[in-house]
């Protein structure tokens, strides 16, 4: 993988949020974390075609400034991060926004959460993440190009999430769409899913450990599997031929 290309649009990503990032009509926006690097290496056409990358994970971060002496900052999409600001700006303004992720009875409570702490927020539809057939993901995506939202949030998980914004793009949706990860099932219950703690000395990785089931396998990735790749690929497209 050619790390240059990969940290020049993270780079430039970072520089552009938020004011470009919230404007720039048309264009699609994903999350790259220490678990979904490996996803980025095998399918880097999906995640090339994304308009801009932000960072979710600090440990990410630090390599990227102590290999490409780069300083970017952690931008995932939720409330410690990009969510606010994004919330923040629809809650005072008339843009609407659109939900598409997560099993419909979490994704409704999560739809209650933002409601009670942005009152003023237009959400103009949402939809679980969940498609029994492909006829019923097309029909969706011709939904949202319908209805054509300011924003569109998808949570399915990577790369599921990012083809779908693609495949949004190429339907004709003329609005901005992020990738969320697990945000939508994760504020189900509480706005805040992170303790202020948590958020203070970032520990979210390990937070989430403890509180979401089947996340243990992630560990040898986040730590051992991803600085080795990271390091490997900075080297190789540094000084390989």
């Amino acid at each position: 993988m050619n790390n240059r290309r990969f940290v020049e649009t993270i780079t430039e990503s970072a520089s552009n949020y938020p004011d470009i990032t919230f404007s720039r009509k048309g264009a699609i926006y994903t999350c790259v974390n220490p678990f979904s690097y490996h996803m980025v290496r095998k399918q880097q056409d999906v995640f090339d075609k994304m308009d801009g990358l932000y960072v979710d994970g600090m440990l990410m971060c630090k390599m990227v400034n102590l290999m490409w002496r780069r300083n970017i900052p952690r931008l995932s999409f939720d409330m410690s991060g990009m969510a606010v600001d994004l919330f923040h700006r629809l809650n005072n303004n008339d843009e609407t926004v659109y939900f598409v992720g997560a099993k419909q009875e979490a994704l409704e409570a999560t739809i209650k959460q933002i409601h009670m702490t942005y009152p003023d927020i237009n959400i103009a539809g949402f939809r679980n993440g969940y498609f029994l057939l492909p006829e019923d993901r097309k029909k969706e995506i011709k939904n949202i190009v319908s209805i054509n939202p300011d924003f569109v949030i998808v949570g399915m998980g990577s790369p599921i999430q990012e083809q779908f914004c693609i495949d949004l793009k190429k339907a004709g949706y003329k609005g901005i769409a992020f990738t969320c990860g697990g945000f939508l099932h994760q504020t189900a219950e509480g706005i805040n899913y992170y303790p202020k703690w948590i958020n203070k000395y970032n520990l979210r990785a390990f937070y989430r450990l403890f509180h979401e089931k089947g996340l243990w396998g992630r560990l040898y990735n986040v730590l051992i599997e991803f600085p080795i790749l990271f390091t490997y690929d900075t080297i190789k497209t540094k000084f390989g031929k």
